[in-house]
């Protein structure tokens, strides 16, 4: 009998396209609802509603923060509206003053892009809009408009990006024809003005367009990358470099194999580009492309989408908590058909969990609340870990944005605006959050041993958890591992005042899982499993 601790469980997080039993002790087989940092694994905060009775169903949102108030611009399929802090607004472009609708779908969702302080958005649809400002401001009672000096209004781009003083519009459709690998730019703009020209033909301006065809993919989006725009197919990548007159931009490719899923599948951090592809997710440097998921989730990912509705696809940023989110429809949503589920790679410890969605058709990071609002340090509760506020100055004097900056998701079946990491539930519903490991062939001796029966007598868990709330462990087994894994449990565990689960489990192949179906807080920094072997018999293996 040996005492077999298992520590630094939040080294990898979860990896799902390994065989269980050929994994190191520390790494998951599944999960849902929990991060994988600082060597430990933590059920992961809620979500709560915000901005209360959004008056249209919301696909996109986005975050402008101009003087001092944080705005907060959803895009419906028809409507767009604004949050500034207290109230909404409608701010639908307008003709004689009625509403004049959009065009947007569900599957070709809004973009947007700030240029000079002018925040500029586009649906593939329809002319791209913009949001005027009135000294140097945008105004609550300004409505959008059609983008001021815009080629034609019969010209819709897929999408539209601000890059150095200039507007690019990718994929466009001229009158009904569609120049799917069309890269579009405007003459450069003035300050906090938008571009005076898109006209290719002016010899006075410095607008043009250029044909990407040297693949057959469409055109998906596109972001700048230091001092390059990265032009994002569905089969290659594109670096569009400012050269100045007369050729204004010079274009090479990058990559010519590896391409975006769809719009708004590309995000920043740091000097780095996250992207969902086709297949894989990968990270650009502007140099090269790697993946980053192969031998861990990629295949587990991508069967799990919901492949009719692949296009509403989306990746975001929690840029407090270094966490990029891929998120995707799942192949169990066939009701409500938007983003349930997220698959969640931290870029600082490079580990990969698993996050369910309210059904979202986007969602941004930004200030939610008063961008200059402050407190006294005594007045911050939140922990360093999670800790996403400004700070100022040293000592007593320190004061912090009330607000902080987080994600604001937008969930068009809900029809609400949620705050994400709030909270330990999921609007108030109890979530479920749970790890688990299985295939797992340590023996007495500490080493792997596959061949040999192990009998677990109990599980030590290092775990805390909020308010003296408990657990659930369960420890399960399988003699080979074609067989399903028996489980038994599950034993509550309170981390407050017991120290062990005694268990009586047999088997080649051990598994255990910890979960929490309450409204708390849970860390686990390892555990350790109290086993004996119990001799040799006939295994199978796969």
């Amino acid at each position: 009998m040996a005492l077999i601790p298992i520590d630094n469980v939040g080294q990898v997080g979860i990896v799902k396209d390994i065989n269980a039993w050929q994994l190191p002790n520390n790494v998951w087989t599944d999960g849902n609802n929990i991060r994988a940092e600082h060597g430990a694994i933590q059920k992961t905060p809620g979500y709560k509603e915000v901005m209360a009775s959004c008056p249209v169903a919301p696909y996109y949102v986005t975050n402008l923060v101009a003087g001092t108030t944080s705005f907060w611009v959803v895009g419906g399929l028809t409507k767009i509206y604004v949050h500034n802090g207290s109230a909404w607004t409608n701010i639908t472009r307008q003709t004689g003053g009625s509403d004049v609708n959009y065009n947007a779908t569900a599957k070709e969702n809004w973009t947007s892009t700030v240029l000079g302080g002018v925040l500029v958005m586009s649906n593939g649809y329809d002319v791209p809009q913009f949001w005027a400002l009135t000294n140097g401001l945008p105004v609550i009672t300004t409505n959008m408009a059609d983008l001021s000096n815009w080629s034609a209004s019969t010209h819709y781009p897929f999408s539209v990006k601000a890059f150095r003083s200039f507007l690019i519009a990718l994929n466009v459709t001229k009158a009904g024809v569609a120049y799917t690998s069309l890269v579009k730019w405007s003459h450069e703009a003035a300050t906090q003005a938008l571009p005076s020209s898109w006209d290719e033909t002016s010899a006075t301006v410095d607008a043009g367009e250029y044909e990407l065809a040297d693949s057959k993919g469409a055109i998906v989006d596109g972001l700048p990358l230091a001092d390059k725009f990265m032009i994002y197919k569905q089969d290659s990548i594109h670096v569009m470099s400012y050269v100045g007159s007369p050729f204004i931009f010079a274009f090479r490719q990058l990559s010519p194999n590896i391409g975006a899923f769809s719009k708004n599948c590309i995000a920043e951090f740091g000097d780095k580009h996250f992207i969902l592809g086709n297949g894989d997710i990968y990270v650009n440097d502007g140099m090269k492309v790697q993946s980053i998921l192969p031998h861990k989730m990629r295949d587990y990912l991508f069967s799990s989408m919901n492949g009719d509705e692949a296009e509403k696809s989306f990746v975001a940023a929690d840029y407090g908590a270094t966490e990029m989110y891929a998120c995707y429809v799942s192949s169990s949503n066939v009701t409500n058909v938007q983003c349930d589920k997220a698959l969640v790679w931290n870029w600082v410890n490079n580990t990969f969990t698993e996050r369910d969605l309210p059904d979202l058709g986007y969602m941004a990071f930004g200030v939610e609340g008063d961008p200059l609002a402050s407190a006294s340090w005594a007045a911050d509760t939140t922990t360093w870990t999670t800790n996403t506020k400004q700070w100022s100055t040293a000592g007593a004097s320190s004061f912090f944005n009330t607000a902080g900056k987080s994600l604001v998701m937008a969930s068009p079946t809900d029809t609400k605006m949620y705050r994400h990491n709030t909270g330990n539930t999921s609007d108030g519903t109890n979530m479920t959050s749970y790890i688990e490991r299985t295939g797992l062939t340590v023996d007495e001796s500490g080493q792997p041993n596959p061949s040999t029966v192990k009998k677990v007598l109990s599980v030590w868990p290092k775990m805390s958890s909020s308010d003296a709330n408990t657990v659930n462990v369960y420890v399960g087994a399988q003699m080979s591992t074609e067989e399903s894994i028996t489980w038994e449990g599950p034993y509550t565990f309170n981390p407050d005042s017991q120290s062990k689960v005694p268990v009586r489990v047999t088997g080649k192949y051990i598994g255990v899982k910890f979960e929490s179906t309450g409204d708390q807080t849970w860390r686990l920094d390892g555990y350790a499993l109290d086993l004996k072997n119990a001799g040799n018999r006939g295994s199978k293996m796969n």
